[in-house]
């Protein structure tokens, strides 16, 4: 299956919070809590709410960062 270029920024976008959310909630339950017992409960938890927060923080603010950062690029 092939994925049509006009939705390659939004996969893109998704896929990257997704990997994010996931390391750094990880890493938070390890520095907070350490490995203790409902550990991957917690972390599951932590995981789902950080990525349903920074997934459309990321839609908004990303068009944002681009059109600033065009201003400063030369063609």
């Amino acid at each position: 299956m092939k994925i049509k270029k006009k939705h390659e920024m939004k996969i893109t976008l998704t896929i990257m919070v997704m990997i994010m959310t996931f390391i750094v909630t990880f890493v938070s339950i390890i520095f907070n809590y350490g490995l203790v017992d409902g550990f991957f409960v917690k972390w599951i938890k932590a995981w789902m709410l950080a990525f349903i927060v920074a997934l459309p923080v990321v839609f908004i603010v990303m068009p944002l960062i681009k059109k600033t950062i065009s201003k400063f690029i030369e063609e």
